[in-house]
């Protein structure tokens, strides 16, 4: 089992806290709730074995699958596992993972529920109970929804901020066909709070052969589509079409999206989602950059440099002198001083753990003072892939490699 690193704080469990919280507080008192797992299923079965076996005989109250028109293996698999607890509810398939999501919370009913997609599953589930039962004692509960780490085991990076666990009787429902996120359901929708945990989810649904195999890509981006159409002044569905469809975007169609984005900040669009047009346009601008300058697109980078975080403008504007073959002793000590800076490399829309700009220090210190130096740094470092490197070494596409 993996060595946890717990942060100091009334309860371990709790890595961060998002806005709108400030603050979390606790009574002191805990106790064991109610707990289910819900899981979406559809053509899983590749997968929804291993996903049970993590989470059934685990001290779950109610483990169920809500399937959506499997027509392969799965609802047999499924069957196996009633005699452990398992329960199966069959819905059609109505072009929206919020809506799927909400028929499982009005199943669920009361007490905690956690999603666990079909094609991940969870590390330890007693410590996942036991996580559970802490957070009993915080205040606000029916506002907060609750986020693991998700560790992706193809590509080695965690997201940790993707929300799954709430109470199921506390208000939070599900918007948007793709790319659901959770509200505090109301006449006006309102944002909810969203708390980080040490609990860790494994997931490999991003493999391109199952990619490939489930045709995710062409449903996402029609399922985007269909979002955008319905909610065309939500920044969400923006964003998620840059994130999604870089890689066939072209730079016009890339520059429009962002400018789409950059109209709506400071307009109350009234989404409820935890994030706004701000937000979201400054993380569309550092995917934006990375797809501009596959085009080879300078210009656009270094416009939308002026309004990335200074972490970020940095990382891009110096990759591009090192592309442009002239770089300086001030770059590499500038990059130093901006990865000893915790508040700065948690603005970063990057990456908040600093993985890029530890490869842009690696690739400065290959060009400055031999790969001898830059590899000394690399055996210290999260591995980092991106248009520019490829697991922290340089791309030599991109013309960064040392000659």
């Amino acid at each position: 089992m993996r060595e946890k690193t717990m942060s100091p704080g009334p309860n371990p469990w709790i890595r961060r806290v998002l806005p709108p919280l400030a603050d979390l507080s606790f009574t002191g008192q805990e106790t064991s709730a109610r707990a289910s797992v819900v899981v979406l299923a559809r053509d899983e079965e590749r997968c929804i074995a291993r996903c049970l076996d993590s989470v059934v005989n685990s001290g779950f109250d109610d483990v169920l699958v809500v399937d959506t028109g499997s027509v392969d293996g799965t609802l047999g698999i499924v069957a196996t596992y009633a005699d452990r607890g398992v329960r199966l509810l069959q819905v059609p398939w109505g072009d929206s993972f919020a809506e799927a999501r909400n028929v499982a919370v009005d199943a669920i009913g009361d007490g905690w529920v956690v999603f666990v997609d079909a094609d991940e599953w969870v590390e330890s589930a007693e410590e996942l109970r036991d996580c559970l039962d802490s957070l009993t004692g915080a205040g606000g509960l029916p506002r907060l929804v609750f986020a693991p780490r998700i560790f992706d085991v193809d590509r080695e990076t965690y997201d940790d901020s993707i929300p799954r666990i709430f109470l199921a009787d506390g208000g939070v429902r599900f918007k948007g066909a793709i790319h659901e996120y959770p509200v505090v359901a109301g006449e006006v929708d309102e944002p909810i709070g969203l708390v980080e945990l040490d609990v860790v989810f494994l997931h490999d649904g991003y493999r391109p052969d199952v990619v490939d195999a489930k045709g995710k890509r062409q449903r996402n981006m029609e399922l985007l589509r269909s979002a955008l159409k319905s909610d065309p002044a939500n920044p969400r569905w923006f964003y998620f079409m840059v994130r999604d469809a870089l890689p066939v975007l072209g730079g016009d169609q890339i520059v429009g999206l962002c400018d789409a984005l950059r109209d709506l900040v400071g307009r109350d669009t009234g989404s409820g989602d935890l994030l706004g047009a701000a937000e979201y346009w400054k993380l569309a601008l550092a995917f934006s950059c990375q797809g501009l300058v596959a085009l080879g697109d300078w210009d656009s980078v270094h416009r939308f440099c002026r309004d990335l975080e200074q972490v970020d403008a940095h990382y891009f504007s110096t990759m591009a002198e090192l592309v442009g073959g002239v770089v300086t002793k001030r770059d590499l000590l500038r990059a130093v001083e901006i990865r000893k800076n915790d508040d700065l490399m948690a603005r970063s829309a990057i990456d908040r753990a600093g993985r890029h700009t530890d490869a842009l220090i690696c690739a400065l210190l290959g060009r400055l003072r031999g790969e001898g130096e830059a590899d000394r740094y690399r055996e210290l470092c999260d591995p980092w892939d991106d248009v520019f490197f490829e697991k922290s070494v340089p791309r030599r596409a991109s013309g960064v490699s040392p000659a």
